[in-house]
């Protein structure tokens, strides 16, 4: 289930990253006219929605989920903070954007967020990959 729900949220996000562009090329003609910091903000911004967007398809397209308790709650928890850096990541681009100086904590937190996420379920894959080579062995 966790597996979907991170496939179909990536895909949307990738969605979101193309009509994100869009309207940078409509609302802000395509940045032309920016200041160069502003200009680079913006085309990060863009981008981390395409990573976090990748991100989620990554884990969506992942192996098996485990059974095992622990394991399921390192998931769920790295899923929770997964998904709460890229709402966050989202309302950065609109909200923190265009800036005139680089500080824009939501992104800062946003990054941070899906670090811990992704560590949290990368941890959770490693021990299940660990606990299944063990009952293999036997």
């Amino acid at each position: 289930m966790l597996q979907r729900l991170h496939l179909f949220f990536g895909i949307a996000l990738v969605i979101l990253f193309l009509l994100t562009g869009q309207y940078m090329h409509h609302q802000y003609d395509h940045l032309n006219g920016l200041e160069g910091m502003s200009r680079a903000l913006f085309r990060a911004g863009h981008i981390y929605i395409l990573l976090f967007g990748l991100i989620h398809i990554a884990l969506g397209s992942g192996g098996q989920d485990s059974f095992h308790p622990w394991i399921l709650r390192f998931r769920y928890a790295g899923t929770i903070a997964i998904f709460l850096a890229s709402g966050l990541i989202i309302f950065s681009f609109f909200t923190e954007l265009p800036a005139t100086h680089i500080e824009r904590p939501s992104a800062r937190l946003a990054l941070y967020l899906v670090l811990f996420g992704v560590s949290l379920y990368g941890t959770a894959g490693c021990i299940s990959l660990i606990n299944s080579d063990r009952t293999s062995n036997g």
